[in-house]
């Protein structure tokens, strides 16, 4: 038996309960067999009946069996299990530690920042490029501090609850305020405005008069504007990666 492709075979939660289910049942038929595992999809269910292979097969009366070497797979899992860490609870310092982290991503977004540099070089930018600037740094803000956080929460307690999970983006809406309100309190704040090349406007006489006029568009925005969205960004973010997680889960069974 090759272990290798076997480990392959059998990486998949799926795969494995049908290999044991078989073992255990001995026979069972397409519908008890999907029912058993707790799969609702047939599309993906035949994937996972092709994957296993020679693993398993019919019988006479189309019931599925496991084969010789699925007898010998069956016993494998049986005598090796699985081995899930166990979950822990997210302490207070660690929360902390990463709900700074998460404060550090937030403030650092390098949208903001690249929009600051082409603000201090006086660089004129197409109109098209203020959506591109305020999509990418809202989205960097949605995404990526929430993300980073709810990844460090997951890692270190090996669990999914949703109480851990709020507690950094909690320690993060605390850090930020207390930014937020010293920088409110210096009256201190870093303003961002860039503006789109101008365009003459039409020309015309009036009473004699010759008149021109130039529009452009400008974006404007703040450290401090960053930092208020920051306070609710750093929850949604963290709600969104785990509803992400969830969903690609459910597509795997």
């Amino acid at each position: 038996m090759d272990f290798g492709s076997l480990s392959d075979v059998l990486k998949h939660p799926v795969r494995r309960k049908i290999i044991l289910a078989l073992f255990e049942r001995g026979d069972l038929s397409y519908v008890d067999l999907m029912n058993f595992v707790g799969v609702s999809n047939t599309g993906k269910f035949n994937y996972h009946l092709k994957i296993l292979g020679d693993l398993i097969e019919k019988d006479q009366n189309g019931r599925y069996i496991l084969t010789e070497k699925g007898q010998m797979a069956a016993q494998l899992l049986q005598k090796f299990p699985e081995k899930k860490p166990q979950p822990t609870i997210l302490s207070m310092a660690d929360a902390a530690v990463i709900g700074f982290a998460g404060v550090v991503l937030t403030v650092a977004n390098p949208v903001f920042w690249a929009s600051a540099i082409v603000a201090l070089l006086k660089l004129e930018l197409d109109v098209p490029f203020f959506l591109i600037i305020g999509f990418s740094t809202l989205a960097y803000a949605l995404i990526v501090p929430g993300t980073v956080m709810w990844l460090l929460t997951v890692r270190r307690t090996n669990s999914h609850d949703m109480y851990d999970l709020m507690k950094p983006p909690l320690i993060t809406f605390i850090l930020l305020l207390v930014l937020l309100t010293i920088l409110l309190l210096l009256n201190a704040n870093l303003m961002i405005t860039i503006k789109s090349p101008t365009i003459q406007g039409p020309q015309g006489q009036t009473d004699g008069a010759y008149w021109s006029s130039e529009h452009y568009s400008s974006m404007q925005t703040s450290l401090q504007t960053l930092l208020f969205w920051g306070l609710i960004l750093s929850f949604l973010g963290v709600l969104i990666a785990e509803l992400t997680c969830r969903l690609r889960k459910r597509m795997t069974l």
